[in-house]
């Protein structure tokens, strides 16, 4: 049995480490690691007597809580296989019924009550009801799935392509990004990892097990309380897409005059003195607006989507350890920015153990004897040959580059390349992103071609009523478009309310990053046809 099956032993060898969780509703669960080891065991036992078997395949589906550490680390102990299940809002019992049918589930767990007309389903229960209700499921030989000894846990894709893939990951890969983390983020006893985003999405279950291994605290707060708590919880590491950092940014930008002085300041030190020296300084100029992350932040790494330089920029301007770094669930950790070894617009240089390089058609490619991903199963099987190239090569699907100093720049994504009528090939990011550098206003954009081939971009601003927001973008589109090849010009702009921009809309995946599909289909399709 592999280490990580063995994961809940080592929440013995941490008695003064602890796990925080708050809720949507607010309801706090603090929890110190004896405590947490003690539940596991106990959820076993109740599995156990249910039926559950070494082997079997488990879903686990709802909201963030304590009981889904619970069954995670309960099933790894029996060496179950827990299917993370990509369903946080509140659904039916059916619902759950079918994809346990569909995927061949022994059980499914539920961390939130199910909507239903006449009770439960066999292999069907809701975590918060103990001593565990539970029936096994009866699954047919031709309904249960080969997996490999490594694999202890099926996770799934974003879906950003408009189609979830289900991921085989593995214990070895996943050892080894925990290695990398705990040796590259220098973790003490005293750390506070801050987990936001859902356990269905698989970084935040590999933050949890790297802090179970190395003990270090754990806080899970639901994005609606992030910003409300943080500064009480004070956690001392925080990963997030850069929405998580935007927010701040937006703050000093739309200040007035007086307001900036601090900012101002602090970005006079840093072009005198950019070292350490007056770090300490900076930060206390920049107090006003970055307290809401808490006053013991000593690491604040972003990436998962384009990461406007402008933010990154800022926070370092006012002291803060904001670095950009570069991952894939399928992969582990790619590259890293770190204090003392950064390039703002870079991805970073790569991590130890990998080697990476980038094709001839630009294509990012990683070769690791540590994948934390062996394949696809359910979903994006026929896509695997194109992903795992054999010989320990994994494509990543992103385009990039090099600098001179060895620094990772990305570009984009290969899927994402637009072939025009003429054979011209048009990255659409590249375009995105020097817009979203230019205006400050601008929170994301996205550019597709219409139905008659020529390009129209979707801009949301954070004040769609400015017009000298509007004003702003329509300048730097005309004139960039002098600049440019008729096939790369800009033919028409659609303004958009920033505030659209959530997972609820559909305009986002969970991992908040823009859904370019959802985008086209819907948005676009309003003024241009396309899509639809």
């Amino acid at each position: 049995m592999s280490s990580i099956n063995d994961l809940y032993q080592s929440l013995t060898e941490h008695p003064e480490r602890r796990m925080r969780f708050m809720s949507v509703a607010g309801k706090l669960v603090t929890k110190n690691f004896p405590q947490i080891h003690e539940d596991v065991l106990e959820l076993m036992a109740e599995l156990r007597e249910s039926g559950i078997e070494p082997g079997d395949l488990v879903g686990i589906t709802g909201p963030n809580s304590y009981e889904w550490v619970l069954a995670d680390l309960a099933l790894l102990g029996l060496g179950s296989i827990p299917v993370a299940l990509p369903l946080e809002q509140r659904t039916g019992a059916a619902a759950v019924d079918e994809l346990a049918r569909k995927y061949g589930l022994s059980a499914v767990l539920s961390t939130q009550p199910l909507a239903s007309d006449s009770g439960l389903p066999d292999g069907v229960a809701v975590l918060g009801e103990r001593p565990l209700k539970l029936v096994r499921r009866s699954v047919p030989d031709g309904g249960r799935q080969p997996l490999s000894g490594d694999v202890f846990t099926v996770a799934f894709s974003s879906g950003t392509s408009g189609s979830k893939k289900g991921l085989l990951m593995s214990a070895k890969g996943v050892e080894n990004t925990m290695r990398t983390s705990a040796e590259a983020w220098e973790l003490t006893a005293d750390d506070d990892l801050l987990i936001v985003m859902p356990f269905s999405n698989f970084q935040q279950r590999y933050l949890l097990y790297t802090a179970v291994r190395y003990g270090t605290d754990v806080t899970v707060v639901a994005p609606e309380r992030m910003f409300q708590k943080l500064r009480e919880f004070e956690p001392t590491i925080v990963l997030g897409p850069p929405s998580f950092f935007e927010l701040a940014a937006n703050r000093v930008g739309s200040a007035g005059l007086r307001e900036r002085l601090p900012y101002l300041l602090a970005t006079a030190l840093h072009t005198l003195a950019p070292g350490g020296l007056s770090r300490g300084l900076r930060a206390r100029l920049g107090r006003k607006w970055l307290d809401m992350y808490g006053s013991r932040v000593r690491l604040m790494l972003t990436g998962s989507a384009p990461v406007p330089p402008r933010t990154v920029r800022l926070f370092q301007r006012l002291g803060a350890p904001l670095f950009e770094v570069y991952g894939s669930t399928e992969i582990g950790w790619i590259a890293f920015n770190l204090p003392g070894r950064h390039r703002t617009g870079s991805a970073g240089r790569p991590v130890d153990r990998i080697g990476v390089d980038v094709a001839d058609d630009g294509e990012v490619t990683v070769r690791t004897p540590y994948p934390q991903c062996l394949g696809y199963v359910f979903e994006g099987v026929e896509t695997q040959d194109a992903v795992f190239l054999g010989d320990d090569r994994i494509a990543t699907g992103d385009l990039g580059e090099f600098d001179r100093a060895g620094f990772l720049r990305l570009k984009g994504r290969k899927k994402n390349v637009i072939i025009t009528r003429s054979g011209v090939k048009i990255n659409p990011e590249e375009l995105e992103l020097g817009l979203e550098k230019a205006c400050p206003g601008v929170r994301a954009m996205v550019a597709s071609p219409d139905g008659s081939g020529l390009l129209t971009c979707v801009v949301w601003l954070d004040d769609k009523r400015s017009a000298e927001q509007m004003a702003q973008v329509e300048a730097y589109l005309d004139e960039t478009n002098k600049k440019r090849e008729s096939a790369f010009r800009i033919s028409e702009t659609l303004f958009r309310p920033a505030a659209e921009l959530t997972v609820e809309d559909g305009l986002l995946t969970r991992n908040f990053k823009i859904d370019r599909s959802a985008v086209i289909r819907s948005v676009f399709a309003e003024r241009t046809g396309v899509g639809r």
